[in-house]
């Protein structure tokens, strides 16, 4: 019965694609760094939907995932286990999909001309609060 309870990693990977949490933050440095391996971890959650495995494949396919993307294999491996702890937070907090998910739509609010990254203020806008 818990099983059925379990966000699906499908689900889940979208949820991390639609929040914004893979743009990379506004910051006076170079964010060289920062944009590689925002877009390797979206590689890997496109994969991840793609693939739409069952919640005990997750491992399993997250190991193909990275033999999919080929060398170097370390950073992808590296990120992959970051996925599959989220993947996991998700599972084990409600919570952290109901703020996962609130982050979505707060990021499809949010217009997308003169967009540069993660703002530094995490509380939804009210579309009817009258401020610009």
């Amino acid at each position: 019965m818990k099983e059925s309870l379990s966000p699906r990693p499908k689900d889940i990977a979208l949820l991390f694609l639609a929040s914004g949490d893979l743009l990379p933050r506004q910051r006076a440095r170079d964010q060289q760094a920062d944009i590689t391996g925002n877009s390797l971890k979206s590689r890997i959650l496109n994969a991840l939907v793609q693939l739409d495995p069952e919640s005990e494949q997750v491992e399993a396919t997250l190991e193909q995932i990275i033999a999919l993307l080929g060398p170097p294999a370390g950073p992808t491996r590296a990120i992959a286990v970051g996925v599959l702890e989220e993947w996991q937070a998700a599972c084990a907090s409600p919570e952290f999909v109901e703020w996962l998910l609130a982050q979505a739509v707060q990021e499809s609010l949010e217009p997308t001309e003169g967009h540069r990254g993660r703002k530094n203020h995490q509380t939804p806008k009210s579309p009817d609060s009258g401020t610009t």
